[in-house]
């Protein structure tokens, strides 16, 4: 226990090292500079009893943006905490950066300790906090969801390698868990990670003395843990057809045939701060980091060495020899799908398209060098060895790597009130990202060929909503993002807009009674007649049957769960047990 206090100590200490300028005051700057924003919008819905989160206020160019019904909501939901905690909007994002280091470093410890002890494991654990892609990935692209996603591949590897080694249904359920929060964390990490993941499920399997039960697990694993996070991948899923987000996303610079790595990029490559381009044009690194390549090939010929020279001793090599091979296996191939000779891949499977750069794979070579590292540690014969070794890894990884946690340049003037702001969010943050904007809005090509949408600052609506023509007058009694309800005075026939794009799921009421809606405009702003009279008008974003059938699936998901938790307490052996 002291040991496993000393381990945690040590990763607090350089998690807080490599999050220094987090303390600063103000905000970095990043590629992603959205999440202040995001966050705001995503604690207004919040707090007007919209759960889960879909619709928000403000972005869409002030028009409002299904935001998360397609991005996945867990790292708002955890800067939201701390926002509750007290803390401003700056603050708590800076908080979940934090966050997603301390708890990475620390999930891999749990993994790594599993398979190569204590003192391995804090190797590892260093290893993937001490890499180039994080430092690229917090302080260069201030990529939020991307590094939160690190913490949960350690944990489901290991929660699946407890299922395989003890057969005990608290590991079938964290295993459940871990999954589900991967995909509402980062899905675009998520996908390359279950394309991966059957290769060890295997592993597991072949070496299993219960081979049938262990595939019944990890088959029951994945099934609940898509029913548990169902409500956010369906919806995103099915609905993806009504926004342009695959002209945003699989078109023009966003196209992941141009942004294929080099090999000898892998290797090294002047640290930057610019943006991924085509060719060997980068702006920046996409280093794996040499002595994570290094060691990762040691590791597996110390392997390979120690099994030769053991091979006779027993009847056959023992799993813990093979299971270093499956790593560095997968640490290659995760290189391989980086680089452009993987292209025939990325054809074939095309969902790839929309992680848009091939080198998130390195998320994975960050993974399995790290593992890796650690069983260097552990074939070192002699613990001086060890000893010596490690402190040797430490000080080359401080070295070559903690200069580049560090951001290009700090915005030391920055605060909640002008990074929430209706001209930040309405303007600065929505034209950096609007691919969830309705199908059918006009767009134009800049003159890179990119698709932009086609609205003047100037053209942002100060109001919610607009007479278009009659004559009426409106006092808005509630306006909420998925809400804005009103009542009208129209002395005839009138025509209103409500500065909100049409999406599945808004609907307007007069008198309660549904009223069509007309979005037969270039923004496909919700537009609509009042007849003359007095009337109450609600405008309103409502599940659509795919939102509440996903919901429902999540709902029971969750019930099953809970319930195969209370009969596990109950059962000692804490077992499936094989029925005959």
């Amino acid at each position: 226990m002291k040991t496993n206090l000393v381990a945690i100590m040590i990763i607090l200490f350089f998690s807080v090292l490599v999050s220094l300028p987090l303390l600063k005051s103000g905000l970095f700057l990043m590629h992603d500079d959205q999440h202040v924003a995001r966050l705001f919008v995503f604690d207004e819905a919040l707090k007007a009893t919209q759960f889960p989160v879909r619709w928000v206020n403000g972005l869409g160019f002030g028009f409002g943006y299904p935001l998360f019904v397609f991005y996945p909501p867990l790292v708002y939901m955890l800067g939201e905490i701390y926002h509750l905690m007290g803390f401003g909007f700056i603050d708590s994002i800076k908080l979940v950066f934090f966050s997603s280091i301390l708890f990475s470093g620390l999930a891999m410890y749990v993994f790594a300790k599993d398979l190569w002890g204590k003192f391995p494991a804090l190797i590892s654990a260093l290893f993937y906090l001490l890499v180039p892609y994080r430092a690229l990935d917090v302080y260069v692209r201030g990529a939020l969801a991307e590094s939160f996603a690190f913490v949960w591949p350690p944990l489901i590897l290991w929660s699946l390698y407890k299922t395989y080694k003890t057969d005990k249904t608290l590991y079938v359920y964290l295993s459940v868990i871990f999954l589900a929060l991967l995909m509402i964390t980062h899905n675009l990490i998520f996908l390359p990670f279950m394309l991966l993941l059957p290769f060890y499920l295997l592993f597991l399997i072949w070496h299993s003395s219960r081979k049938l039960f262990t595939i019944y697990h990890f088959l029951f694993t994945i099934a609940l843990a898509m029913g548990l996070s169902a409500y956010f991948w369906i919806p995103a899923i099915l609905e993806k057809k009504y926004t342009i987000v695959d002209e945003m996303l699989l078109q023009n610079l966003a196209d992941f045939r141009i942004h294929f790595v080099y090999p000898q990029q892998l290797w090294n490559w002047t640290w930057g701060f610019g943006g991924s381009a085509e060719g060997l044009a980068d702006g920046i690194s996409f280093k794996i980091g040499k002595l994570h390549i290094l060691v990762s090939f040691a590791a597996v010929i110390l392997v390979l060495a120690t099994w030769i020279k053991n091979r006779n001793k027993f009847k056959s090599p023992f799993t813990i020899y093979y299971l270093p091979f499956t790593f560095f296996i997968l640490f290659l191939f995760s290189a391989f799908m980086t680089t452009f000779y993987s292209k025939f891949i990325w054809e074939i499977v095309k969902p790839l398209g929309y992680l848009q750069f091939p080198w998130r794979y390195l998320t994975f070579t960050v993974l399995f060098s790290s593992i890796l590292s650690g069983a260097f540690i552990y074939y070192l014969k002699l613990p001086v060895f060890k000893l010596v070794f490690g402190a040797i890894l430490i000080f080359v990884l401080l070295f070559s790597n903690l200069k580049l946690f560090k951001p290009r340049e700090y915005r030391f003037d920055l605060t909640d009130e002008i990074a929430t702001s209706s001209e930040v969010i309405n303007w600065d943050v929505s034209k950096t990202s609007f691919e969830y904007v309705p199908k059918e809005v006009t767009l134009y090509q800049d003159g890179r060929g990119v698709n932009m949408f086609s609205i003047k600052k100037s053209e942002i609506p100060e109001n919610k909503l607009e007479l278009i023509s009659g004559t009426a007058t409106l006092q808005i009694v509630k306006n909420n993002p998925d809400e804005i309800a009103f009542n009208v005075e129209s002395l005839e026939d009138s025509v209103l807009r409500a500065n909100v794009f049409n999406f599945p799921g808004w609907h307007v009421l007069v008198d309660k009674q549904n009223t069509p809606i007309n979005d037969n405009n270039d923004l496909k702003l919700i537009t609509f007649k009042v007849p003359q009279g007095v009337h109450e008008v609600k405008v309103q974003f409502k599940n659509t049957n795919v939102r509440t059938y996903a919901n429902m699936l999540t709902l029971g998901s969750v019930i099953v769960l809970i319930m195969l938790i209370i009969r596990q307490v109950t059962n000692r052996s804490g077992r499936f047990e094989m029925r005959k």
